[in-house]
C-alpha cells in the first residue's frame, strides 16, 4: 500500500487541522478501516479511523488533527484494518511544512 499528499493550500497554525487529500494505492482487499495519524518526529499531532474510501481517494477535510504550524517535517502514517481490527498493510509519507518537498528516500 502507498500514500501521496501534498501541503499545497494547506493552512498551518489551527487547532483543528483539515487533513490535506490523501491518495491511496494498493489498500488489501479486505479492508474495511484506514488509522490515519499525523506527527512531527516522535509527536503525535492526531489521527482519526475512517472507512476505506472506494475510489482511494481520502477527501481534504475528513479528518482533523492538530495543524502543523512551525515549518518542519511531518509524516502521515495509514494503516489498513480487516473488521476485526487486523493490520494488513501499512503506509507512509513525510514531507517538509510548508513547502512541501519530500523527505529524502520518500
Amino acid at each position: 500500500m502507498s500514500l501521496e499528499f501534498s501541503w499545497r493550500g494547506a493552512h498551518g497554525c489551527v487547532t483543528l487541522f483539515p487533513n490535506p487529500e490523501i491518495h491511496l494505492r494498493n489498500v488489501p482487499a479486505g479492508s474495511t478501516s484506514l488509522s490515519l495519524t499525523l506527527t512531527q518526529g516522535a509527536r503525535e499531532m492526531g489521527g482519526q479511523d475512517v472507512p476505506v474510501p472506494g475510489n482511494g481517494i481520502l477527501p481534504f477535510g475528513a479528518i482533523r488533527t492538530f495543524g502543523p504550524c512551525n515549518p518542519g517535517l511531518y509524516e502521515w502514517t495509514v494503516l489498513a484494518k480487516s473488521s476485526t481490527g487486523e493490520v494488513l498493510s501499512e503506509a507512509h509519507q513525510a514531507r517538509f511544512y510548508p513547502t512541501d518537498e519530500s523527505a529524502t528516500g520518500q
